[in-house]
């Protein structure tokens, strides 16, 4: 097969070009005949069918028969065919200048069949310099275009290279797939185990994508030329390491017939959703994907929980797997794939749906959950239910009220959550569960009768004396603070909006910043703090919102200390939400590390070891970055003061 290969890219440049490689619609026209002499065809012929039959050392050792030719047929056409493999062995001996110097020296004499065996090897050369973007835009276009099988080989094999190096994961499965299909049958049991050591490589919501697309079928179904078992059995056993459910589902699902010795292995796992199982020592977190924001949450979670776990040092026992909600799945399914994969301790509820979701699953499945946001009152009970978030609305509450305080009134609420600011609306005559007007009173979060903001019952914040709520999804509009004469402004929305807010308020209008407003606070400004955060610097001049007593700001020392350990893995100061799951994995780690070190299905001691993770969590003692309490204190949701502090001088 290769010598008849080797003699067709002979045949292709000594006849009419056209058809086979080179020939691509709407590109340049490929140069015709190479009219080498009969002579000179007679001499290459052996030389090309011993470079396409043989191995590395062998095609090296060609490098003078080649360069003898060249030297004889100089002005032959067929020149530039020795010069091109001359260009293959100095790729070969990693002599990259020199195999990008010759294959352009054959590119420069116009398009032909020998230019584009050029460009495969200007690609590789490329490719192998550290250069995979430009070589995959050099290498794609000649695809499924070249005739000659050893060609073809190397074609196939670099582009995929170099698809997997730039990243461009889609492209490089749909370009292992042709590798495999043309493939010549003496080459394809190396090619599949070479492709299925790259999609090791490859991350695995891309292998599921492309699984769920189709990308993966090929266009034939016979098992050695088709990607998709491939692909399964990469899938199969990364559901079997993580004790995926819904993976091993969606494999029996979609891809039954193409698991081969996987299946039964799989369908263990999926008939066995329900098991219980704890593995040493394993946290589940559920991230959301509902919303921008939650997505927004759920990034800022996952980088405090890494933290609080300790999985950034070296030498970490703790375990983290992950889930999230979005998709075809739901919290249920995600959580139950969270327990299958050994979780013994859970963290969830980025927003307070799905907070309240993993509440009832917590009880359900008696299973202790550590819930980053409050869920709905109601779902509060529960030996297993643990609350370490607090309610967004807690911070601008304290915030409005010491703006009101101050005389910086009448105040207005810019960005934050949709339920947030219809909290903020004010409250009709006699509305139930109105707060008296001029109410002011904050209360420590988890303290008996305290209502999370926006729930059930609880004050709207206009009670809290802001007048306006505006929105800032596109341009702050300066004007919609004139007619109330706003002399106060809590910003709750992102940095964008912060600092869209802060360009077009007056300056005699006194700003206050909300936990989730991630940006530097403005010299005069207050700041909403809880424990150690915001980590910006020294609490000093920390002071307790009305009525609260003292905030508890724990010494300057601890928040340098805090923060210099989270500026060694991260860029920039932890944001709201980072802190809490960083609190959240502290707590989640007490629970998990003295378990015993083996796993176990039993039913009885899985039940056991979930208990004692929820007494240990429930009295652990740590140094918490979002509160002064160092623990539940043996409640099930977390204390915590809310005050403020005074930036610097005025603006």
């Amino acid at each position: 097969m290769a010598a008849l290969a080797a003699a067709a890219l002979l045949a292709l440049a000594a006849a009419t070009a056209g058809a086979g490689c080179g020939a691509q619609e709407g590109g340049a026209p490929v140069s015709p005949a190479l009219a080498g002499s009969p002579a000179a065809q007679a001499e290459l012929r052996p030389l090309l069918s011993r470079f396409a039959n043989g191995a590395h050392a062998e095609r090296i050792a060609l490098e003078p028969e080649l360069l003898a030719f060249r030297g004889r047929h100089a002005s032959d056409d067929l020149a530039r065919v020795a010069t091109v493999h001359l260009a293959w062995i100095a790729l070969e001996r990693g002599d990259l200048p020199r195999a990008e110097a010759l294959a352009g020296e054959v590119e420069a004499a116009g398009r032909s069949a020998v230019g584009d065996l050029a460009r495969v090897i200007r690609g590789a050369a490329l490719r192998r310099a550290g250069k995979p973007r430009p070589a995959f835009g050099v290498l794609r276009p000649l695809v499924s275009k070249m005739i000659d099988a050893y060609v073809r080989a190397l074609l196939n094999e670099e582009v995929t290279a170099a698809a997997m190096e730039a990243g461009a994961w889609t492209q490089a499965i749909e370009l292992m797939s042709v590798w495999l299909r043309e493939a010549d049958d003496d080459r394809r049991a190396a090619v599949r185990a070479q492709i299925g050591a790259q999609l090791r490589e490859v991350p695995i919501d891309h292998l599921v994508q492309a699984l769920r697309a189709g990308r993966a079928t090929g266009e034939v179904v016979s098992p050695e030329v088709d990607l998709r078992s491939l692909v399964a059995e990469r899938l199969a056993i990364v559901a079997r390491e993580r004790r995926d459910v819904a993976l091993a589902k969606e494999l029996l699902d979609r891809a039954d017939a193409a698991l081969g010795t996987q299946r039964d292995a799989i369908f263990e796992l999926a008939a066995g959703a329900g098991a219980a199982r704890v593995e040493p020592p394993t946290v589940g977190l559920l991230l959301s994907t509902r919303t921008a924001a939650s997505r927004r949450r759920g990034v800022e979670i996952a980088a405090g929980v890494a933290h609080g776990l300790g999985l950034l040092r070296p030498g970490s026992d703790a375990r983290l797997v992950s889930r999230d909600d979005g998709g075809e799945g739901s919290v249920d399914e995600a959580l139950n794939s969270l327990t299958a994969e050994g979780a013994a301790v859970l963290i969830a509820g980025s927003d307070r749906e799905q907070a309240t979701e993993a509440a009832k699953f917590a009880r359900t499945h008696a299973i202790p959950v550590l819930l980053v946001h409050p869920p709905e009152p109601a779902a509060l009970d529960g030996a297993f239910v643990f609350v370490v978030g607090e309610e967004p609305a807690r911070s601008i509450e304290v915030l409005a009220a010491a703006l009101a305080e101050r005389g910086a009134k009448p105040v207005a609420l810019v960005g934050g959550d949709v339920d947030v600011r219809k909290d903020a609306a004010p409250a009709p005559a006699g509305a139930a569960g109105a707060a008296p007007a001029g109410a002011t009173g904050a209360t420590p979060a988890g303290a008996a009768g305290a209502a999370p903001a926006g729930a059930a019952g609880a004050a709207p914040l206009a009670e809290h004396g802001i007048a306006l709520a505006l929105p800032c999804d596109g341009t702050f509009d300066a004007r919609a603070l004139r007619p109330p004469a706003i002399r106060g402004m809590v910003l709750a929305g992102d940095a964008r909006c912060a600092d869209q807010a802060l360009r077009a308020a007056p300056r005699s209008v006194t700003i206050a910043l909300a936990f989730e407003t991630a940006i530097a606070p403005p010299p005069g400004s207050l700041v909403a703090t809880a424990g150690l955060f915001p980590l910006l610097g020294a609490p000093s001049g920390a002071q307790p919102p009305p009525g609260a007593g003292d905030p508890g700001a724990a010494p300057a020392s601890g928040a340098a200390a805090a923060l210099a350990a989270w500026l060694a893995t991260h860029p920039s100061p932890p944001s709201f939400w980072a802190a809490l799951g960083r609190d959240a994995g502290v707590l989640a780690w007490a629970g998990v590390q003295r378990l015993p070190k083996t796993g176990t299905e039993d039913p009885a001691e899985v039940k056991a070891r979930r208990l004692a993770a929820a007494s240990a969590m429930s009295t652990a003692t740590a140094e918490l970055w979002t509160t002064a309490a160092s623990g539940f204190g043996g409640r099930r949701v977390l204390p915590r003061v809310i005050g403020y502090r005074e930036s610097g001088k005025a603006r």
